[in-house]
């Protein structure tokens, strides 16, 4: 995909990606997140349609740097993905959630890359399968960080 198109995708998304992130509906151990995402986005193994989505942290006990992130539907009454992330860290730390998407394979649906809950400079990298990650390293990435409202909105990117 070129950086025109990525760029015109990211404008897209300026209109459709657009979320309601919550940032109160678990604790701070387990990072509770809804997340809502006007259209697909990649995950790990799947695409996201459409919709909300809860985020959490498990913790697994094998590892501090290696965690498990389960997204449930709306209602947290079905698990959707249980995904294996490493510790991602950051500079400075946002009073607001963070995702940071890469651009998508031919024409696909942007890719989740980074997930950081509002405070913290260390966050979740979502640990994609080989054939993937490359491209996904690779790929133009953008951040993207939740208004005062909760509310997410891609804005493009510079340099196109």
């Amino acid at each position: 995909m070129s950086t025109r198109t990525f760029a015109g995708v990211i404008a897209g998304l300026l209109f459709a990606v657009g979320g309601v992130v919550s940032q109160a509906h678990g604790s701070e151990m387990d990072e509770g997140t809804t997340i809502t995402f006007a259209q697909p986005v990649e995950i790990p193994g799947q695409v996201l349609g459409p919709g909300s989505y809860y985020f959490v942290r498990v913790d697994n006990g094998n590892s501090p740097d290696v965690n498990l992130i389960q997204i449930f539907n709306s209602d947290h009454t079905k698990v959707i993905a249980t995904i294996q992330t490493a510790t991602t860290e950051r500079l400075d730390a946002s009073g607001k959630t963070v995702l940071t998407f890469a651009e998508g394979a031919t024409d696909g649906p942007p890719a989740l890359r980074d997930w950081f809950y509002p405070g913290s400079l260390e966050g979740h990298e979502f640990l994609y399968p080989k054939r993937e990650e490359k491209h996904i390293e690779e790929a133009k990435q953008i951040a993207v960080a939740a208004d005062e409202k909760g509310e997410v909105r891609v804005r493009g990117v510079s340099g196109d």
